[in-house]
């Protein structure tokens, strides 16, 4: 196969200028395809290359990514379930698309690239959709025709650029460290326990040994996490919600509220996966 001017041919597949930046001396053997996905094509792509994969365009394929860190196995069945990994975050851990599904796993020393199926029993996921309250925003009065085309394409961009962001802001901490997966499986229950609470806390603190300089860089006070622990331990301060099934003089004389402990919680959450993202 000729490799057309300006590009250049690794292992069969024909890449253009821009796919060629950051690869020119390297040799990719490993790949994988998604087969399905819920998101637009452009916003998948800057999610993923987000997490240091980089999308490639093979002939026959839609979507097609390779990353650094897959060329060191040596078998397409390690290659899955690296793939594996980053279908749970999308489509369990963070809910950003819950269509996401992977394909073949690609291998590109051969031409054409080697396809490796692996089946799965998928489980049979029922989805129900709940309208939501949307805002409009209306155009200023008086744009002209090339005014509104780009008032129009301007705001969509912006809204695209948020929503990304939000989405970045939960699946690249989730991909870096496996913390704050789990921190985010809590985050995600409609209702919260003194029990559920105090593992946010301890997810996003790590270990007790480390307290003190985790509540400086977060700026916590002795007092406010003791103002909390007496919410989230004490069914003096929260009844059947707390942790402790036994009765104890709080230790603050002013406690926090559940709704407090949930409000400081998931703030402190949100504060550390951010720190975590960097």
């Amino acid at each position: 196969m000729q490799a057309a001017s300006g590009a250049r041919l690794i292992g069969g597949v024909v890449l253009g200028n821009e796919l060629q930046k950051g690869i020119e001396d390297y040799s990719m053997r490993w790949a994988f395809e998604v087969e399905r996905t819920g998101l637009e094509r452009r916003n998948l792509i800057d999610l993923v290359e987000s997490l240091g994969y980089k999308a490639v365009e093979v002939p026959g394929h839609q979507i097609v990514f390779r990353s650094d860190s897959m060329e060191a196995y040596s078998t397409p069945g390690e290659v899955w379930e690296q793939a594996k990994c980053l279908r749970e975050l999308m489509v369990s851990v963070t809910e950003i698309d819950k269509e996401f599904a992977i394909g073949a796993v690609l291998d590109m020393s051969s031409e054409p690239p080697k396809r490796n199926i692996f089946l799965e029993v998928e489980p049979i996921i029922m989805k129900v959709t709940m309208g939501s309250p949307t805002l409009t925003v209306l155009p200023p009065l008086g744009l002209s025709e090339d005014q509104l085309a780009e008032w129009t394409k301007h705001k969509a961009e912006q809204e695209y650029q948020s929503t990304l962001e939000a989405q970045k802001a939960k699946l690249v901490p989730a991909f870096r460290e496996p913390r704050a997966a789990k921190l985010l499986q809590l985050l995600k229950q409609k209702s919260h326990t003194g029990e559920s609470l105090y593992k946010i806390y301890e997810l996003a603190e790590g270990h007790p040994s480390q307290r003190k300089t985790f509540q400086n860089q977060f700026g916590i006070s002795d007092v406010d996490f003791k103002r909390f622990a007496d919410a989230v331990h004490n069914p003096v301060v929260s009844g059947s919600l707390a942790r402790h099934a036994y009765e104890d003089t709080p230790k603050t004389p002013n406690p926090m509220s559940m709704r407090e402990a949930q409000s400081f919680a998931v703030g402190l959450a949100m504060r550390w996966l951010a720190s975590v993202r960097g």
